[in-house]
């Protein structure tokens, strides 16, 4: 249970060192369950830029995640 609190812990730290635009885009589909396609028209950018926004905060999250 501590060490799940911990790690919480830990992936808020990693989730608020991402950039705000990838914080965004992955909080919107990951937490708010929006398609990338939702978002793209929310954020008014593409869906490439979608997917790249996500692709790299995925990136960043599982390198601060790996060094726990």
């Amino acid at each position: 249970l501590l060490e799940e609190k911990e790690f919480g812990e830990k992936l808020q730290k990693a989730l608020s060192n991402l950039s705000e635009a990838q914080r965004t885009a992955f909080s919107m589909n990951r937490i708010h369950v929006k398609k990338y396609k939702e978002i793209s028209a929310i954020l008014h950018i593409s869906v490439k830029a979608v997917e790249k926004r996500i692709h790299n905060a995925l990136l960043s999250l599982r390198k601060e995640i790996e060094n726990i």
